[in-house]
Order: structure tokens, then sequence, then C-alpha cells
């Protein structure tokens, strides 16, 4: 309960931020939520603002375990939102290892027919590189745009009975003394992780177009296991849904294209647009900007 702890921020939903830190640093980055409360917290620091956790103060909070926030619609702001941090804050050269580990990271959603979360990260990647004056605009539509897109997909179209879904049934059963939540060992993840992308390229089994493969759970649902197979019922982390998931070939060569190219680029542009976003900051984190922003609403208050 004594115990001092150092941070460089604290959550929205538990922080108290004096005035005049508001008055010297701006106000928040319009990226609706993830990141903006670290953003913030690093932004108030490097003006001398501290950050002071306060022993044996908590705050009651959904379990991250039972989030399914890397997959679904927020996947898109995690996405967008990390590399906006990191454009502002980010020490080393082009973000340090920032492009190369979310360029693993759309591949490993491919690979699990994940495509619906691997589009959204995509769309992040590309409003980032919109550049900061984007952002203002994107605030009152994104969330709704982004929650349209996920259900154009089946991996994000989600039955509360898993009766609603078929049945199980594939064509050859699991290796005798095999089951599919087998954990691999190191060396066999390497290979999986190999040829993964490759198996993405070839038919798909027909009857798996009908018919799930596996039943998983959320917590077993990674990347080396869902990459064995043709299709999936996955169930959501909260218990609340399950959706099917389908490998589609055409889709996988579509994302994957795109995946390459959207990486490349933001490898080889951001210096550029680093400048561009810390000569920015200012201005979009205004009372002037927000004010703006909020206009609609606060005229139709008049009104």
């Amino acid at each position: 309960m004594h115990k001092r702890a150092d941070v460089d921020y604290n959550g929205w939903f538990m922080c108290l931020i004096p005035r005049v830190a508001l008055e010297q640093v701006g106000l928040s980055l319009p990226l609706f939520l993830k990141w903006d409360d670290s953003e913030f917290g690093l932004r108030a620091k490097g003006a001398g603002f501290p950050t002071v956790s306060l022993p044996g103060a908590a705050v009651w909070h959904i379990p991250w375990t039972d989030k399914n926030d890397g997959l679904d619609w927020q996947s898109y702001f995690h996405q967008r939102n990390r590399f906006v941090a990191a454009l502002l804050h980010s020490p080393y050269p082009r973000g340090g290892r920032m492009v190369r580990e979310s360029f693993n990271h759309q591949v490993k959603h491919l690979v699990s027919m994940q495509y619906a979360t691997a589009e959204m990260r995509h769309q992040a990647l590309e409003d980032v590189l919109a550049g900061p004056y984007a952002l203002h605009g994107q605030l009152p539509t994104k969330l709704a745009e982004v929650r349209e897109l996920m259900t154009q997909f089946s991996d994000m179209q989600l039955k509360a009975d898993r009766e609603a879904l078929p049945p199980v049934r594939r064509e050859k059963p699991p290796k005798k003394g095999k089951d599919d939540v087998e954990i691999p060992g190191r060396l066999s993840q390497l290979v999986t992780a190999g040829l993964a992308p490759l198996r993405q390229l070839r038919p798909v089994r027909e009857m798996s177009r009908d018919f799930p493969e596996t039943d998983l759970t959320a917590m077993d649902a990674l990347w080396y296991r869902l990459a064995r197979f043709d299709s999936a019922v996955v169930s959501m982390n909260d218990g609340t849904g399950a959706a099917f998931y389908r490998r589609d070939p055409e889709r996988f060569r579509d994302l994957m294209r795109r995946t390459v190219e959207i990486h490349q680029r933001l490898q080889r542009e951001w210096p550029r647009l680093a400048e561009e976003y810390r000569a920015a900051l200012g201005d979009i984190t205004s009372p002037e900007a927000w004010e703006e922003t909020f206009r609609p609403w606060t005229e139709q208050a008049d009104d």
C-alpha cells in the first residue's frame, strides 16, 4: 500500500488532470479510444507533468481476458492510434520494430482466417498515412464505418447460439493421439510460420465450405492451430457468441499483397510522417480544433 510506482500515464477511466496541464500541453488527440491516454501522458511528461499512481487506488474494469479488442472493431483503433502515438513519441529511427511487428501480426491474422481484423487493421494504416489533419474529420463517423466493415466478413458475424452454426465435419479425423488444442514445440511453430502462408494458396477442402473442421474456444484459437484448418467455429472470449471462420485463398492473396505494399510504404515514409504529425500536434490538440469538431452538436444545443 505504500510502494511508489513511477509510470508514464494512467488510463482515462481513473485519471485526474490539472487544468494547468491542459493549458500548457493541449487537449487529447481525437483518437476516440486506445492510446489517447498513453499519448497524453507522454506529452504531459515531456512538458514536466509526471503521472502519479496513488497506492491502494483501484477501479473495477472488465477483465482483459474477457475482451475481444484485438480482433473486433476495436482492432482498428488499436492499430491506428498505436502508430499515431509512435510517430509522435518514438525515439527510434522509423519507430524501431513497429512496422515489422505490425506486418507479422497482419500475416498472423491472415493465416488464422481473421480477414475482418486484417481488413480493419489495413484501413487503420491507410488512415495513418492520410495524415494528422484527417483525424478530427474522422471522429464523428469512423466507429460506424468500422463496425459496418466488420459485418461484411463471416469471421465477425457472431451467433449467440452455437447450434445456429453447422456441426463439425471433416474429411479426415485428427491423427491418432492428437487433438486440435495440442501445444506445438518451438521448432514446430517456426516451421508452421514458414509454411502457413504458402498453405493459404492451396484450394480449400470442399466439405469445409459448409461445415467447420473444428470447434475452438477463443483461448485455444491461436494462429498455429487455426492455420491448419480450412474452416473453424471460434467462440468469443466472454462466451457470448461464436463465428464461422472460412479460408478464402483469393481474399488471402488480395490482403497479403496490400499488406506488403502498405508496410513498405510505412517504412519508407516514416521520417516524413513523423515530422508531419509532430508539427501538427499543437493544432489538432488545441481547444479551437475541438470546438470546431463539436460545433454541429453545440449549435444544435444552442438552437
